[in-house]
């Protein structure tokens, strides 16, 4: 019988919905991806793709980094490969010296006595020195600068600390930086064509290897080309390692099915990734009406709605005491006109039913720490919902607070048609004529 983190992965990989590209931060592993009838079409995902925030450039890192080949090329191919750097042989400048080491220039040094330049019993002398300043050490040297920079700009631009496989990427490749010999190679900007050859080549098939992983960076992360980066996507996806991680992204796709097949708000409009900076992660439009739909994953709900937070009123009202204010993991917004409908949606992947119960008085202190958010909105019901794998069921008229389980997508599709309430069809015209 499959766990519940494999039913998880399961529906979030084989579902058309293209939520599970939107998390390429987190500690994540690179998987094979599922496929079926279902599968979504990666062209049209991008195509909804905010770039805001350099968000193609982002998807491109985290899933190539991510990837098992570039892994076992910096942990495994990479240290032999430095203690056997290729070397090439080069001419030194002349030089006027008394014995015949090195390669005597006969004709330069008789006309050099000739006119003085060279001494009697000297000679002009050029020596042939090894150096691993070659095309393939300069791809190399580009290849692993550019991992570097790649994985610091993961960190800063994520939604969290790098994850440690691939920080230890970047940590490896900026150790290998400061190998001797590759200190003395050119660093190059780009990639030139007598590289990629001089690699592939090469009589160490590590060099090949290189020229590979070189090459596809160059293409779907310099060069941001389409097809490789599709290309990519298609190959596997990120997974959360941690299952809380993992059931809180299965949430958020739960949450967007909804709106687009319960709530018929049909496909995004576009998508945002899940990085610092970001606005919503699916933004949508009914057809049938003006009615908008806005989803956000771990954000301030300060940021969205401009609403203050008590808690941090509180904190800030006192010395010796800090805080930072809290992050539902998940918000979604209904507008239409000036009319809004606010829903927060915290995620907890627990059956104890200790914990659900401290669970709802969390959420309870978010109702109360956010009550701006519902300020004019009394009649809306539910207001918060709350989000557990299983055992749990709503019963009666909804209050302001529902929980439901995952493992019952009805129920949670039925809550936020509750929290839409009277923006749905029905209230489209209403909607327009307060705005007029």
């Amino acid at each position: 019988m499959p766990s519940k983190r494999e039913i998880w992965a399961q529906a979030i990989c084989d579902t058309a919905n293209a939520g599970r590209y939107l998390l390429p931060g987190h500690d994540v592993e690179f998987l094979p991806s599922f496929s079926d009838g279902g599968e979504v079409d990666v062209q049209a995902f991008l195509d909804r793709l905010n770039d805001r925030g350099g968000s193609l450039e982002l998807l491109a890192m985290a899933y190539w980094l991510s990837q098992p080949e570039v892994e076992k090329f910096i942990f495994r191919d990479l240290p032999i490969l430095l203690k056997n750097l290729g070397h090439g042989s080069r001419s030194s400048l002349p030089s006027v010296e008394p014995s015949f080491k090195g390669r005597v220039l006969w004709q330069e040094t008789v006309m050099g006595r000739l006119s003085g330049a060279v001494p009697r019993g000297r000679y002009l002398v050029q020596h042939v020195e090894k150096s691993a300043d070659i095309p393939e050490n300069r791809l190399l040297k580009l290849f692993l600068t550019r991992i570097v920079t790649s994985a610091s700009e993961m960190a800063r631009r994520g939604t969290g600390a790098l994850p440690k496989r691939l920080a230890d990427i970047r940590d490896s490749a900026t150790q290998a930086l400061s190998n001797t010999y590759l200190l003395g190679v050119e660093l190059e900007h780009r990639i030139g064509a007598r590289m990629l050859a001089t690699a592939l080549r090469h009589r160490d098939p590590r060099y090949s290897r290189l020229a590979h992983l070189a090459r596809d960076f160059d293409q779907a992360v310099i060069r941001g080309k389409w097809a490789q980066l599709m290309e990519l996507l298609r190959k596997g996806w990120l997974a959360p390692v941690s299952s809380d991680d993992l059931f809180e992204l299965y949430t958020l796709i739960l949450v967007m099915q909804a709106v687009e097949h319960d709530l018929g708000f049909g496909e995004p409009l576009s998508y945002g990734l899940i990085q610092r900076g970001r606005s919503a992660v699916a933004t949508y439009r009914h057809p049938d009406s003006a009615v908008k739909a806005e989803i956000f994953f771990d954000q301030v709900p300060s940021g969205i709605f401009g609403t203050s937070s008590e808690y941090l009123q509180i904190v800030g009202a006192h010395n010796g005491v800090t805080g930072q204010e809290r992050r539902p993991d998940i918000m979604v917004r209904f507008i239409i006109g000036t009319v809004e409908r606010r829903v927060l949606v915290e995620v907890k992947e627990t059956e104890d039913p200790a914990y659900i119960r401290d669970s709802v008085y969390k959420v309870l202190g978010y109702m109360r720490d956010f009550a701006g958010i519902w300020a004019g909105l009394a009649d809306q019901f539910p207001k918060a919902l709350l989000v557990f794998p299983t055992g749990v069921a709503p019963r009666g008229t909804p209050a302001d607070i529902v929980m439901v389980s995952s493992d019952q997508a009805d129920d949670l599709a039925s809550a936020l048609n509750a929290a839409l309430g009277d923006l749905g069809l029905g209230g489209a015209e209403e909607g327009n004529e307060q705005h007029a």
